[in-house]
């Protein structure tokens, strides 16, 4: 190996040095890749024996805990996939971003019957960073799932779109399970939109990977395939709907028996079946099969009947509109329990304001007074200084008309009355300056304090640490930052009439040249509140 290559392979090893992972990130990409493989025991194992502390490491194996709950039947913790993704937001890892976002929307999936607007907001958040992936599967189950939500939505058109991305994406992984349950959606779609020639077809396709379905959906699944020959073969039919009545008791495989043997004239099996289509259905298909059942008793000139049922339909019907102003009056209670919390939250923010604009006011006020003292403190002692000074003089005259003062007696009475009275002014004044002093000391004391609090932010801010807790714990920190600087009085000048934490903002913008990275560690905000917050001062400015 010749000298070139060896410093080569020396660099490359450096370099692989630096980039070293921690061992809990790489406990979690196995358990990640466990998961890819479909060994959720394996997986779980291995994050029920890791322990985080890094925040890159919390995020990540929160999105994983999600995942392992949700494949196994179980609603992922809302909260901590809130955490992930309120990191992912400043860290930028699409595919796991993308996991979070579809997780916390599986967890509305799993426990709403209708889906919120939130739901489809986190789906279609998950949808935009996954494109900016590689990751086919990721793509697959975003589409699955928002075909499946727009489908309890009712808009089959939209929910095709997705079946049909969803099958792409399964055919691009050759994965058969993925194939047929996007072929079982598409022909769903294709039924609700009134286009059955094209659902018979795909059905038929699904057919051939029957068996990659699980047995829960597999009742649906045989009563599609019942429905594409209830026309034409109608013992293939029963047999298919007799099928999927082995997976789940279904209302609607139910009907169907009994509309097969209403055409073969066998009323006895007609209503049997109908019977156990009612006792499984729910209100809008016990409608329907009570008015094929009042349809057949009228063609029959059956009035009593025909009676009963419609009886049966109008109490029904009650019952269906008794629960949907149940349903409608909790809906509207959630809407005004949202609202009330928004108010509230309103509230406590205009309240921080107050507190914050209240503790600002108070530094203000504090300087000013700081300042003030600092000046009577300078002419007092000028005025001592000036009282020394005729003392020594007097001293002096004394000394130099001390033998005239026997020719002068009463001038020398009334000189040493005055000088008396001097005297008491001149100790009086002394206790005044000694008090004085140590209120210097005092004030001298606290000025180091506030440089060091000064100082400290500085620092915090050349290195990128955050100062966030400074501005919570001590209000006017920052304003100590702005007094202990006096010669940097400069940087500070063309920011006037901005807040003292704006002006910080900007001098490490402007002045100390920082990058949004760094601003959002130091301030503890997120990338886009930096360059929104940037935006408006600089307007503010002009």
């Amino acid at each position: 190996m010749n000298k070139k290559n060896i410093i080569i392979l020396i660099f490359v090893i450096i370099i692989a040095g630096c980039h070293h992972k921690s061992e809990v990130f790489q406990q979690l990409e196995m358990a990640d890749t466990l998961l890819y493989m479909n060994n959720m025991e394996s997986a779980e194992a291995i994050l029920n024996n890791t322990k985080t502390v890094a925040q890159e490491d919390s995020a990540y194996y929160f999105v994983l805990k999600a995942e392992t709950d949700y494949r196994q039947g179980g609603i992922p913790d809302t909260n901590e996939i809130n955490y992930s993704i309120n990191y992912y937001k400043r860290h930028n890892d699409n595919r796991i971003h993308a996991n979070a976002y579809y997780y916390k929307a599986c967890a509305y999936i799993v426990t709403c019957d209708l889906l919120p607007k939130e739901c489809f907001i986190l789906l279609k958040e998950a949808e935009h960073l996954a494109e900016k992936t590689s990751d086919n599967s990721l793509k697959n189950k975003i589409c699955a799932a928002l075909s499946y939500a727009n489908g309890i939505k009712n808009q089959p058109e939209e929910a095709l779109k997705y079946a049909k991305k969803e099958y792409y994406f399964a055919q691009q992984m050759n994965t058969r399970r993925d194939m047929a349950y996007a072929l079982l959606r598409m022909s769903t779609c294709y039924k609700k939109i009134g286009q059955n020639d094209s659902s018979e077809y795909f059905i038929m396709q699904c057919k051939t990977l029957a068996n990659e379905i699980d047995d829960n959906d597999k009742a649906f699944f045989y009563n599609l395939l019942g429905e594409c020959f209830i026309n034409d073969n109608t013992d293939a039919a029963l047999q298919y709907f007799h099928t999927a009545l082995q997976y789940n008791t279904s209302p609607q495989s139910y009907n169907n028996i009994a509309k097969i043997y209403l055409a073969k004239n066998d009323t006895l099996n007609w209503r049997i079946y109908t019977d156990s289509a009612l006792a499984n259905s729910w209100y809008d298909s016990k409608i329907d099969i009570l008015s094929g059942i009042a349809q057949k008793y009228y063609e029959h000139n059956d009035i009593a009947n025909y009676k009963k049922t419609t009886d049966r339909m109008i109490t029904t019907l009650e019952e269906l509109n008794e629960y949907e102003k149940n349903n409608y009056s909790l809906e509207i209670q959630k809407k005004y329990d949202f609202e009330r919390q928004q108010t509230e939250y309103e509230k406590n923010v205009w309240l921080f304001i107050a507190v914050i604009s209240f503790l600002s006011t108070a530094c203000l006020s504090l300087v000013f007074i700081y300042k003030y003292n600092t000046h009577k403190i300078k002419q007092l002692e000028k005025e001592n200084a000036h009282l020394y000074d005729n003392q020594k003089l007097s001293n002096e005259l004394n000394d130099e008309y001390k033998a005239q003062l026997d020719y002068f007696l009463e001038q020398n009475d009334e000189i040493s009355s005055n000088r008396d009275k001097l005297t008491s002014v001149i100790e009086a004044n002394n206790g005044m300056i000694a008090k004085l002093r140590t209120k210097i000391d005092e004030l001298t004391q606290q000025s180091k304090e506030y440089y060091a609090i000064g100082k400290m932010i500085y620092d915090r801010i050349c290195q990128n640490l955050s100062i966030a807790d400074y501005k919570r714990n001590l209000a006017n920190c920052l304003l100590y930052f702005e007094t202990t600087y006096p010669d940097k009085a400069k940087i500070f000048a063309p920011y006037d009439g901005l807040s003292i934490e704006n002006k910080i903002f900007l001098i490490c913008d402007d002045g100390l040249k920082k990058t949004d990275e760094e601003i959002s560690s130091i301030f503890d905000i997120s990338q886009t509140t930096v360059r929104t917050r940037r935006s408006k001062m600089k307007l503010k400015l002009q």
